[in-house]
């Protein structure tokens, strides 16, 4: 039945069709795939059929193993996070991910990784076992067709860097290069040359001034009870709730953490987001601008990769995690005591920004065993509910530890607020929340992680407290995007940035 190299090469654009339908690729991504694949099998295989040896067999082969892992790559993203991912961003977070962090990765989601593993091979053996190899006939007019073809696909760009031969180097020296402009720049204006066009300066007429921008990880505000959610998640902050601006209509700049990071702490927006490398952060504008600034931080992640720019532009770097990853060695209560160290500066400008874990994956690394509150009981309105759509137990679990996981969050930032309210300077200090974006743990499906089609992903909560809490608000409208939070920051510093 498959006797020619083009039938051959067809049967492949049938497995990715399914694959596409079953929803593991969207359009665009299946149609990449599918041209790689088709031309590159319809050639090597016409080359093995036409000249039968040993080395055009370990060709073959490996070219059918090239697109068969090509598929599984894309297939798991898209299943685990939901939509196409922007393969840059790709390439940048397994460049900034260490082998715990990767251990995290599989423990939340193995049960995706195992179902997809388990099928390619089943279904790439069966190819190339069964089809890739059956008795068949081709020409050498084949052969050329499909040899010019293969040629032609990779002088367009896009479909070039699609080849997963390709594919981890074009991305990783684009990667390379973003990182290396972006030092350029911040190297440029920390140095306050005189030909630098930003000049930062400070405008306010306030002696002092100290901001406090604490950054969370992974917080939707659908599990959040000052927004209406059935469980107790924020009975610290509840305390303190009418002293607090909470803003109810904010969405997160990007769904994952380092494109997110580099649109709040720059000038890019989500129209232009590669822009960031054009602008110089918010924390050597308020540096130069004469803020002491700070970057405390509980993610090991801020030690390298794009974020690390940001972090090492302040005049003091505090990384509270000792462990080798997110998983290990501290929980964000570890915080709190260089938070108070910073608050104790003498300087009269302070910028302190505070990057918590909060809730990130996995979720149960993330809050010590005593705040294990919520669990899986019958008489919970919320596991009522969720049993009620249809969600298994399993899924539950997520549940249950997120929402622990919040619960934490939410005892951290009460205690934050306490510490700034007893420090020597709690009459000008302000304090700004918010996550750089949600999560969606089993809200839709019984799925728990990055989906970024869910609106638990980008819908987030957000709260400012303090002395210029009002001035926030003057700026926060309704349907604020975090791609404008640094405009939002740099006027509560009074910090004025020619463009």
């Amino acid at each position: 039945m498959f006797n020619t190299p083009l039938k051959k090469a067809s049967l492949f654009l049938v497995i990715v069709l399914l694959y596409f339908l079953l929803g593991y690729l969207n359009y665009t991504r299946a149609l990449k795939i599918s041209a790689f694949g088709f031309f590159a099998i319809g050639f090597f295989s016409s080359l093995q059929t036409l000249y039968k040896n040993r080395l055009t067999n370990f060709l073959l082969i490996t070219v059918a193993l090239l697109a068969f892992s090509n598929l599984l790559f894309h297939s798991i993203l898209r299943d685990i996070f939901g939509v196409a991912q922007d393969d840059l961003i790709v390439i940048q977070a397994i460049m900034d991910t260490d082998s715990s962090e990767t251990k995290e990765f599989f423990l939340q989601y193995y049960s995706y990784l195992i179902k997809h593993i388990i099928l390619i091979i089943v279904v790439g053996y069966s190819y190339i076992r069964y089809i890739l190899f059956a008795p068949s006939k081709s020409s050498k007019k084949s052969l050329y067709i499909f040899g010019v073809l293969l040629v032609l696909l990779h002088l367009n760009p896009t479909m070039r860097h699609t080849n997963p031969i390709n594919y981890v180097y074009h991305y990783y020296n684009e990667y390379k290069w973003q990182i290396s402009q972006t030092n350029k720049l911040n190297s440029l204006v920390s140095q306050n040359l005189k030909n630098s066009k930003f000049h930062p300066k400070y405008i306010g007429k306030e002696k002092k001034n100290t901001i406090v921008w604490i950054i969370g990880e992974s917080e939707t505000k659908y599990n959040w009870s000052l927004y209406g959610y059935k469980r107790d998640t924020n009975k610290y902050l509840e305390k303190i709730k009418d002293k607090l601006k909470i803003f109810h209509n904010i969405t997160a700049s990007a769904p994952a953490t380092v494109p997110a990071f580099k649109l709040m702490l720059t000038d890019a927006n989500k129209s232009n987001p590669s822009s960031w490398i054009k602008y110089p952060n918010i924390v050597l504008l308020a540096k130069m601008a004469g803020y002491k600034t700070y970057w405390i931080s509980n993610h090991t992640s801020d030690s390298r990769g794009a974020i690390n720019i940001f972090a090492k532009s302040a005049d003091k770097l505090v990384l509270t995690n000792k462990g080798r990853s997110r998983g290990e060695g501290s929980y964000d209560e570890v915080i709190l005591p260089h938070l108070k160290s910073a608050l104790n500066d003498n300087s009269d400008k302070k910028f302190i920004i505070i990057h918590m874990l909060e809730a990130h994956p996995a979720y149960d690394y993330r809050y010590p065993k005593k705040f294990s509150i919520f669990t899986y009981n019958f008489s919970d309105s919320v596991i009522k509910n969720l049993l009620k759509e249809g969600r298994s137990k399993f899924a539950l679990v997520f549940r249950n530890q997120y929402d622990n996981a919040v619960l934490y969050s939410d005892y951290n930032k009460y205690n934050f607020i306490e510490a700034i309210k007893h420090s020597k300077d709690a009459n000008v200090t302000t304090v700004v929340y918010h996550p750089d974006h949600g999560e969606d743990v089993c809200h839709n499906t019984n799925f728990s992680g990055h989906n970024f089609k869910a609106i638990q992903q980008w819908q987030i909560p957000m709260f400012a407290w303090g002395r210029y809490k009002d001035k926030v608000a003057q700026n926060v409208k309704n349907s604020f995007c975090l791609d404008n939070i640094n405009r939002v920051i740099l006027n509560i510093l009074s910090v004025k940035v020619d463009k």
